[in-house]
């Protein structure tokens, strides 16, 4: 498992790497090369989107986020399909489709549009919470 600072990093280069593609969907940027795997990224999510397949997901992180963030974050580091995402993709696009997921949670919770979304993601609060729930999971690979 890496370091909490090390988490943290990561977690803040996802977040600007969320925002500069967001920017290059509104053709506010141009991108350079890599587009292959983002693609493949974006397509794993958007047919997870338009399939439904995050609605039980989704489901499942509501009820946890009753109880702590740290939770509903735990069950998202669980979901089958994250796995699979982290196996077949680098961790630059990885993060990608994490930032994308969460902010999809956000706007099917309540509505909340991407870039409040982000800046949850970006949040104190949030990373703190990820970084935690990420060391409970690990743990619990581990000795589960």
């Amino acid at each position: 498992m890496a370091s909490t600072t090390k988490q943290q990093k990561r977690a803040k280069r996802a977040a600007t790497k969320a925002r500069q593609n967001r920017m290059v969907r509104s053709g506010q940027a141009v991108k350079g090369g890599g587009e292959s795997t983002s693609t493949s990224v974006d397509q794993v999510f958007n047919k997870a989107m338009d399939s439904g397949s995050y609605n039980a997901l989704f489901d499942k992180m509501k009820s946890a986020q009753e109880t702590s963030l740290e939770s509903m974050i735990s069950v998202f580091l669980v979901d089958p399909l994250l796995a699979l995402v982290l196996k077949g993709h680098s961790e630059e696009h990885s993060t990608d489709y994490i930032c994308k997921v969460l902010c999809a949670y956000r706007q099917w919770l309540d509505g909340t549009e991407e870039e409040e979304a982000m800046a949850w993601l970006e949040s104190d609060e949030f990373q703190s919470a990820y970084v935690t729930a990420s060391e409970i999971v690990s743990k619990q690979k581990k000795f589960g």
